[in-house]
């Protein structure tokens, strides 16, 4: 691109002289041939430039949020992954909670066969977008029958379409009757999308109860500053409660 505008310049230059005198001895073909090469030089710069201006926006963005080139198979070992389970009286729950070690925000997508012994006996999936460095979260399936194993398969990429929100956040959870009171506050400067809670229930390290619910406003935001009060709830005597946070902006 350089080149071309420095080409382009000399042309200018070579016009003007030809325009100024008739005794430097350019004729009226010459400088058309000049004039013409200018116009087409000047239609290839002019060209390039708004490719270069959204490869530099690009390279803006990338120089922010990315960290390093991405390996699918790098990040996801990288991945923290421990598996739950539990039955409650009418459905079977399978959790996957997966901490994100690596040094990107992922969109991530898992698929998980259930075994009876030898026999599948089922296949879910489950996705996660804006899944942020450094965060954990839980994803949960539901069987249609009661399984023995699983097996699981995580696709991830990095998180482009959407930032995280997570670090933003911070809670409260207070215990009562049959569940937790939880408050949650958007500590940054703008609005957070979706922002959902996820609790598990523990009774001496076993699952016994999983609750999720939102925490925004009417228009599915938890906006600057502003606090959202919840229960989360479980019906089973639990001794512990962990909680999992996603949103979005």
């Amino acid at each position: 691109m350089k080149k071309l505008l420095c080409a382009a310049m000399a042309i200018v230059c070579l016009l003007s002289l030809a325009a100024c005198s008739t005794e430097n001895g350019v004729t009226q073909a010459e400088y058309d041939a000049l004039k013409r090469e200018y116009q087409d030089l000047k239609e290839k710069y002019d060209a390039l430039l708004p490719a270069e201006s959204e490869a530099a926006a690009t390279e803006t963005v990338a120089a922010k949020y990315n960290h390093g080139d991405f390996e699918e198979s790098t990040v996801i070992s990288q991945l923290e992954v421990t598996e739950y389970r539990y039955s409650s009286r009418y459905s079977e729950y399978a959790f996957l909670e997966i901490r994100n070690n690596s040094e990107f925000n992922l969109d991530i997508s898992v698929s998980v066969k259930f075994y009876n012994g030898e026999e599948l006996v089922g296949a879910k999936s489950a996705s996660q977008e804006a899944f942020e460095r450094g965060k954990e979260i839980v994803l949960y399936f539901m069987p249609d029958e009661k399984y023995t194993s699983m097996e699981y398969e995580i696709s991830a990429s990095e998180e482009e379409r959407y930032e995280c929100v997570v670090s933003d956040l911070s809670y409260e959870a207070t215990a009562a009757k049959n569940k937790e009171i939880v408050s949650v506050t958007n500590n940054g400067e703008y609005a957070a999308d979706f922002v959902e809670c996820h609790a598990l229930f523990f009774k001496s390290g076993e699952v016994v109860g999983h609750d999720s619910t939102y925490f925004v406003d009417n228009d599915n935001e938890l906006k600057p500053g502003k606090t959202v009060t919840k229960e989360l709830d479980c019906y089973e005597e639990y001794d512990d409660a962990k909680f999992f946070f996603t949103g979005r902006r």
